[in-house]
């Protein structure tokens, strides 16, 4: 629960930030692609937009947190810790591989064989197997409908 709660402070302290960034009348990004342009100041409301990535959108209100964006003919509110001042830099993938082979993607989806536990073991790292095991439980164990809920009871991020 710690390193949720250190998360969750970290995006409140960056979204502080991005929001006195933002002024009225100039133009904000959207920090990834996707993001919903929202019917209300409420992150329960219903979605009027999808934005993108790298476009420009007109910053028309700003309220608190929220912040109202013109996006062509529509017109909507984003939780200024999804918006930025400045454009997102761009990541270049042009040298990275987009291909696996079967072999990597297998050995991907498996767990550690005995092998590499035991040399582990040797190693004096099997503390760090288990600690694995432990956060990957810990996460299993969260839905997506938990962390909603904390946030809103604890008036966090979009909740605030």
């Amino acid at each position: 629960m710690r390193p949720l709660l250190l998360v969750l402070g970290i995006l409140g302290i960056v979204s502080l930030a991005a929001a006195a960034d933002l002024e009225t009348g100039k133009t904000a990004y959207v920090i990834r692609d996707g993001q919903a342009l929202l019917s209300d100041k409420d992150p329960d409301a219903s979605t009027v937009a999808k934005l993108k990535a790298h476009h420009e959108y007109d910053v028309v209100a700003i309220d608190g947190k929220w912040v109202q964006l013109k996006a062509g003919s529509n017109t909507g509110w984003v939780y200024s810790g999804n918006l930025s001042r400045d454009e997102p830099p761009a990541i270049n993938t042009s040298a990275l591989s987009t291909q696996a082979s079967p072999t990597t993607l297998n050995a991907a989806a498996r767990g550690l064989d005995n092998d590499a536990k035991n040399y582990a073991n040797r190693q004096g790292k099997a503390d760090s197997a288990d600690d694995v095991s432990w956060m990957e439980k810990q996460n299993d164990a969260i839905s997506k409908s938990d962390v909603k809920a904390y946030l809103k009871e604890h008036k966090l991020g979009e909740y605030q």
